[in-house]
């Protein structure tokens, strides 16, 4: 059983158009897309230094704030919650986007997404950031 270890969070921007954003970003801000996630696209990241921003639809789902934590034991701390009387909107699971994770809503309404990679995110680094 690993430790829970929260170790970077994203915020997510909300976006009509995540596409036309993460250009926006890029071209004007010197960002660099890391990905467009869905077709037609649904989320994107975006990334300058060590710097991630998500970009995630603008609708009543995602709330009116959101962020991807980043973390080790994301079991751990799904259980956690669990013995806390919190209840996630899913338990968690492998995404093809190679995480684990799962989601709650806040009180308020703003959406946390909870995230472990279950591999290095370019084959061969060992750097969990990029």
């Amino acid at each position: 059983m690993s430790a829970i270890r929260l170790w970077a969070v994203h915020p997510t921007l909300r976006a009509t158009d995540i596409r036309k954003l993460a250009e926006w970003y890029r071209d004007s801000l010197g960002f660099e897309i890391r990905m467009l996630y869905g077709d037609p696209v649904t989320h994107g990241v975006i990334r300058r230094d060590e710097v991630r921003l998500g970009i995630a639809v603008r609708d009543a789902n995602f709330g009116p704030v959101g962020a991807y934590l980043m973390l080790d034991g994301v079991d751990q701390l799904y259980a956690e919650f669990l013995s806390r009387n919190v209840t996630p909107n899913r338990p968690p699971e492998v995404t093809d986007y190679r995480m684990k994770d799962f989601d709650l809503v806040d009180p308020e309404g703003n959406r946390l997404c909870f995230g472990e990679p279950i591999e290095t995110a370019e084959p061969g680094s060992t750097d969990r950031r990029r």
